[in-house]
């Protein structure tokens, strides 16, 4: 049975929640690594910086994805038929590719000798 539209949906709307929770306790977890070790030596605050950067970039691919996912939403048919045009150059560019890179024939040999 293939899914519909809604269920793939209803999926990714669960991953991105997942996604929000570790962006969150990346960005919290390194934040409160920070203030842990302010006063301490060696302090190794930059390996706090580095969890919150990627809470941080965890967080902006989510709002890509969100994106994404919302124009796919509002315009199925459109992102439906840029796909299957994508998917068709694809196949068209490895036919060409491989109809160009096929080896030559050898020449005829002389059946004089």
């Amino acid at each position: 049975m293939v899914p519909s539209t809604a269920q793939v949906l209803g999926v990714f709307n669960l991953l991105v929640g997942l996604m929000l929770v570790a962006s969150i306790l990346f960005f919290v977890g390194g934040f409160i690594m920070y203030l842990v070790r302010l006063g301490t030596w060696p302090t190794y605050r930059d390996e706090a910086i580095d969890v919150m950067a990627w809470g941080v970039s965890i967080l902006f691919t989510l709002i890509v994805l969100l994106a994404i996912q919302q124009f796919l939403a509002r315009h199925i048919f459109v992102a439906v038929s840029g796909a299957a045009l994508i998917i068709v150059l694809g196949i068209a560019y490895v036919i060409v590719r491989d109809v160009s890179t096929s080896p030559k024939p050898p020449p005829p040999r002389d059946l004089e000798r």
